[in-house]
């Protein structure tokens, strides 16, 4: 049982009981399946519990509507994100000093209290108490101390008792303004230390907060002191709540008992927390007899030896932390490197052994974001050996100590200790105030932290504060600790450290070396934990130059992510070097990067089966098509009028050759005629060059589909994917091309790069030279095969890198949720234009047959003119003109060209919508 405190008289009766509503059960909403095993909630907001019922009678917290005792209940609404637990010895302690240091050794606080935590800087609990919201505790990041808060409903326990920090404002406040007084701050001169503080004007009370001689009421009411109130045990506590824990227990055991037939063996998840020691004893109830630890090697000794008494095989640790933080730097809550290392790969090991299994965990909906969408059953989308068995994940912590008193289950002696999450010790997902608490309960573990903290952020340049304030805990900081960054006017700018080797490649060195290494991976994305993706406003904090920026020029140039810009960067600081046949360590290093970036980059658009060329841009690579291949008189090309002057060119350049050019046109509905098409062909077609969306009409063209037709004419299919690839997912072998092309600038990626894919190696390459041959004899020479054939010369080494870099962030996002997101942005951007009159659009009807490009005209206004008022005027960047497509231009009737605003997935419905305003403006 919790640690026993004194009596407390003078409880509160709260009077609002009458009006409380009958608890409805809640069911979850539909979900969506992300992947095997993985599911998203349409809004999983929709089925959790936001309120706290509270016995007035018994002055207990209730885990359901009713008690035992009978009398009606009241409800206490509660804060995101609902979940509750109970107030433990050292919290218990740590608010019973701030009280009294704040008011006086007279004021005491009930045994039983519930914190209700909420968002912050860091802690941030409301401390229910007496069944009323009774104060706020939190912790100052900065300042490293604790805060208490009161309330005003506290009031009624406080009157009378309190005898310091109290103002009476009729005699201490100068210039008080007549009327309603809450909200005002006015100058007060009273016996009083900064902080929070009791208000007394005429018959009311109330609270506010002095600071350098001012005051600011938050509120004055009428107050009537409460005392003779009961203040019982938690024993009471339970026992009022007895019935409904039973029924849960039941429930959850009978939940387990259905789902062990689904795999050959059952097994428990043991962190050693609270909730796994719940699970682990329903489990056993339900018959399962094995459960296990991971040991990381990072836990707190009390947990080790906790785990060591509740018959659990412990699992020993796989990986050496220190080693690999050396190289990987400090994990953070968005970029959890070490759970791979540490916990991951050893419960890998472990299932190979075990088998396919059922694993009942301890995972509740209201311990993170993340697992507020949580079903019964998932397969473990890391293992598809494990399926996990959720049997509590309706609970709040308050029901699982009450569970574990209940049938006085041992438990982990930290949370008496002021510690609420309990994992690895220097875990980033732990909060900065349970970190102050490890320096006074483990001084040497948190040494041994703060020494490598301190050496880290000194190497980088890096100012105290990362350390002090527990900045290093995230890569990408939350919104509220970069406000907090900003009016300190830091800079987080890590400086180059200068090692010889990076990490990724330290097997490279010779022996003895190795440890002398940097990790020089591009940035780690932070789409990982954007997935199922819902914040579009994280993705796009990833690319520095957008800012106040609203940009709709993206079918010309996209812009390049943190990753991209730290892949070419590091290249040049760390190991610049070219590629090739040399020995030495940094072309070697440079060589596989480079390399690597071939193969993720052929894996983006499954083309792995076939050659992967790095070229500057999709015009090159197009040209090297045409003039790879060996063409004769009477051979014939087919196109469309949708081309790029790059997909159009270099079909026209080969007409004085004897090859004929058949352009294809379009049906009214802007989409691509088919039937033309298939007129087109014949047995002397040999080659079709389609593109697989326009860059001015944003039509999608069925590739797929002319593959088919080539197929049975005996032709090759070049496809043009500059504008395909960036927006929606490309599977080349699904497509059926021989040859795909697109540029590295539109995905994100460097200037100056782009692919041409070819399913076999038949080209001639356009360019001869170093690098591209096997051998040099005196009147010959042999070519080498894969993609060095056709990269003579030393390449765009950097570029090539930060390509692979572009296309990792893209794949880690996903290509469905881009393709989505640009719909739904594309799907706004035509409603609201469709509306301004007089403005004609130039787009497919149907949003399954369109990517993110909408031209439009606007009569009576060039579009220069147009383009350059936008900017002018709204800070609007779009393209204008031509868009190298004159024969698509004459087709529309647009001797002028178009307006185009092309989306990308950083783009807002806000710039959808000062757009469409600024048109409409332009138009009226």
């Amino acid at each position: 049982m919790p640690h026993e405190y004194k009596k407390y008289p003078h409880q509160r009766k709260n009077q609002s009981a009458k009006k409380q509503h009958q608890r409805q059960p809640k069911e979850k909403p539909q979900r969506k399946e992300v992947k095997p095993g993985y599911y998203v909630a349409a809004d999983s907001d929709d089925y959790l519990t936001k309120h706290l019922y509270w016995c007035p009678r018994c002055n207990v917290p209730l885990v359901a509507k009713t008690c035992s005792c009978d009398a009606e209940t009241i409800k206490i609404p509660l804060q995101q994100p609902y979940d509750i637990r109970p107030v433990l010895k050292a919290d218990y302690d740590l608010l019973q000093k701030l009280i009294t240091d704040r008011f006086g050794p007279r004021v005491t606080l009930p045994k039983v209290m519930v914190f209700n935590k909420a968002g912050g800087l860091d802690r941030n609990e409301l401390v229910i108490a007496n069944g009323v919201r009774f104060a706020w505790l939190w912790f100052d990041p900065v300042s490293r101390s604790f805060r208490l808060d009161i309330e005003a409903e506290a009031l009624p326990y406080l009157i009378g008792k309190a005898e310091k920090n109290i103002i009476n404002l009729e005699t201490a406040a100068e210039n008080l303004p007549t009327g309603r007084l809450g909200g005002k701050k006015v100058a007060a001169v009273a016996d009083a230390t900064d902080g929070v503080v009791i208000l007394k004007y005429k018959s009311k009370y109330g609270t506010g907060i002095l600071k350098d001689g001012f005051v600011r009421i938050k509120e004055l009411v009428q107050v009537e002191q409460k005392s003779g109130m009961p203040n019982p045990s938690w024993d009471e506590v339970v026992e009022r709540n007895a019935f409904h824990l039973k029924n849960m227990e039941r429930t959850a055991v009978r939940e387990i008992k259905q789902n062990l037939g689904l795999a050959p063996v059952a097994n428990c998840s043991f962190s050693g927390g609270k909730d796994s020691t719940a699970v682990w004893q329903i489990a056993q109830k339900a018959g399962v007899t094995d459960a296990f630890f991971i040991d990381t090697g990072l836990e707190f000794p009390e947990t080790v030896e906790f785990v060591k008494s509740q018959n659990v095989r412990m699992i020993q640790k796989a990986g050496d932390f220190w080693q690999a933080v050396e190289k990987a730097g400090p994990p953070g809550k968005d970029h959890r490197w070490c759970c791979k290392l540490l916990k991951l790969n050893p419960l890998k090991v472990h299932l190979a052994e075990t088998g396919p299994c059922v694993t009942v965990q301890g995972n509740r909906w209201y311990e993170s974001w993340s697992r507020a969408s949580l079903d019964a059953v998932s397969q473990n989308p890391n293992n598809p050996m494990q399926i996990n068995l959720s049997p509590i994940r309706s609970w709040r912590a308050l029901d699982v100590f009450l569970y574990l008193w209940l049938r006085e289950v041992p438990y982990n002696s930290l949370y008496e200790r002021g510690y609420e999450r309990i994992g690895c010790y220097l875990c980033p997902a732990m909060l900065e105030s349970e970190l102050a608490t490890m320096h006074e309960t483990h001084p040497a573990m948190a040494g041994r932290w703060d020494e490598f903290l301190n050496r880290w952020a000194a190497d980088r340049g890096l100012p105290p504060e990362f350390v002090s304030w527990g900045l290093w805990r995230w890569k990408d900081l939350p919104p509220k600790m970069k406000e907090l960054v900003r009016e300190a006017n830091l800079d987080l700018s890590e400086k180059p450290v200068k090692r010889s080797t990076p990490s990724s490649v330290a097997h490279l060195m010779p022996e003895g070396k190795a440890v002398d290494v940097v990790d020089v991976e591009p940035a780690e994305s932070p789409a990982e934990a954007l997935l199922p993706l819902t914040n579009w406003e994280a993705v796009r904090s990833q690319f520095p130059i957008l800012g106040d920026l609203m940009y709709l020029d993206n079918a010309a140039t996209s812009f390049a992510p943190e990753p991209v810009l730290a892949a070419m960067d590091q290249f040049e600081r760390t190991y610049r070097a070219n590629v090739g046949r040399g020995v030495h360590r940094l072309t070697r290093i440079a060589s596989q990067k480079y390399w690597h970036a071939h193969e993720i980059v052929a894996d983006f658009i499954n083309g792995t089966a076939g050659t992967t060329v790095f070229v500057k841009n999709t015009t090159e690579a197009v040209t090297t098509i045409a003039r790879g291949l060996d063409w004769k008189t009477g051979d014939c090309v087919v196109t469309t009028i949708l081309e790029h002057h790059s997909n159009l060119l270099p079909w026209r350049a080969l007409e004085k050759y004897g090859v004929t050019v058949r352009v294809v046109g379009l049906k009214p509905d802007l989409t691509l005629d088919m039937d033309a098409l298939r007129d087109a062909m014949d047995d002397s077609v040999r080659l079709v060059a389609v593109t697989q969306a326009s860059n001015v009409t944003g039509t999608v063209v069925p590739v797929a589909e002319i593959a088919k037709l080539c197929k049975k004419h005996g032709s090759l299919l070049a496809v043009d994917a500059a504008q395909s690839v960036p927006h929606m997912p490309v599977d080349v072998v699904a497509l059926g091309a021989d040859f795909v092309s697109f540029s590295g600038h539109k995905m994100c990626g460097p200037t100056g790069t782009g692919v041409l894919w070819m399913k076999n190696p038949i080209l001639e390459p356009l360019f001869v030279g170093g690098g591209m041959v096997e051998q040099v004899g005196e009147d010959s020479f042999t070519l080498t095969e894969g993609f060095h054939r056709y990269e003579a010369g030393t390449p765009n080494i950097a570029g090539g890198i930060g390509l692979g870099a572009a296309a990792v962030f893209l794949k880690d996002i996903g290509m469905q949720n881009i393709e989505a997101r640009e719909r739904e942005l594309t799907n706004r951007l035509i409603e609201k234009l469709s509306a301004v009159p007089g403005v004609k659009l130039y787009v497919p009807a149907d949003p399954k047959q369109r990517i993110g490009v909408v031209s439009f005209t606007i009569p009576g206004i060039s579009p220069h003119e147009a383009a350059a008022y936008l900017d002018d005027e709204a800070g609007i960047m779009v393209r204008s003109g031509m868009h190298c497509a004159e024969p698509l231009m004459r087709y529309l009737e647009c001797p002028e060209g178009t307006i185009r605003a092309s989306i990308a997935f950083y783009n807002t419905e806000s710039e959808i919508d000062t757009l469409a305003a600024t048109i409409q403006e332009i138009a009226g």
